[in-house]
């Protein structure tokens, strides 16, 4: 069962345990005060790009959110968790379903995360996201529509990846009836979040027409 409960509780534990008021964190964020208390009522969805927003503000990073007790850093490379088929912290958004690996281990310095693309097009999903840090995707199943503000949209079907800059506004979208099934590794990079600045909302060129998604060419044999 996929679940999203009990996250922005965390969330407002971790803020009320630091005396930050909502007002403060409104303004490291972006995020209305309105926002952020419907996400720390678990009434707003919280995509990755919400979640190394508002953990970064809190100083914690994304692991502290899914473990009950603080970890101290590890100086020795001792450390390993094995994650079985289907175990993690899963997440249900509306353009998305994650599954969180090995959500156990805090401090990490990447963040592996398995998830279901459902969103078809840009209106569906809405802006394009934006956050620190660095991604990989790889297409496990389906037919996956990659935008970003950069660059023209590609088209990556299974066994195709791509890495890319998270602070460049992108948006990924399914092409496959039912969804598109990937991996995505991130990077943490809560530290280098700079506090104050404005929404970090990507803006969509109106000026120019829409680009058309990039096909590989069929192999030939």
């Amino acid at each position: 069962m996929i679940e999203q409960g009990g996250l922005g509780q965390k969330i407002k534990a971790l803020r009320t345990a630091r005396g930050i008021p909502l007002s403060v964190m409104s303004e490291r964020t972006g995020y209305s005060v309105s926002a952020l208390s419907k996400m720390e009522n678990d009434r707003l969805g919280l995509t990755y790009d919400k979640l190394t927003k508002l953990t970064g503000a809190l100083g914690v990073d994304i692991g502290s959110l899914f473990t009950d007790t603080a970890q101290t850093a590890v100086h020795a490379g001792g450390r390993r968790s094995v994650a079985r088929k289907g175990e993690g912290r899963n997440i249900q958004t509306g353009s998305y379903d994650y599954l969180y690996v090995s959500p156990e281990l805090s401090r990490k310095r990447i963040v592996p995360i398995k998830g279901r693309v459902h969103a078809a097009t840009l209106e569906e999903f809405g802006p394009l996201i934006r956050h620190e840090g660095e991604e990989w995707i790889y297409v496990l199943d389906g037919v996956l529509e990659v935008h970003s503000e950069f660059y023209e949209p590609e088209i990556l079907e299974s066994g195709d990846s791509i890495y890319i800059d998270s602070r460049m506004g992108h948006a990924y979208l399914s092409k496959t009836p039912g969804g598109t099934e990937i991996i995505a590794v991130c990077t943490e990079q809560t530290d280098s979040l700079f506090y104050g600045d404005p929404p970090a909302e990507a803006v969509r060129s109106t000026d120019a027409p829409a680009a058309k998604p990039r096909r590989r060419k069929p192999k030939t044999r």
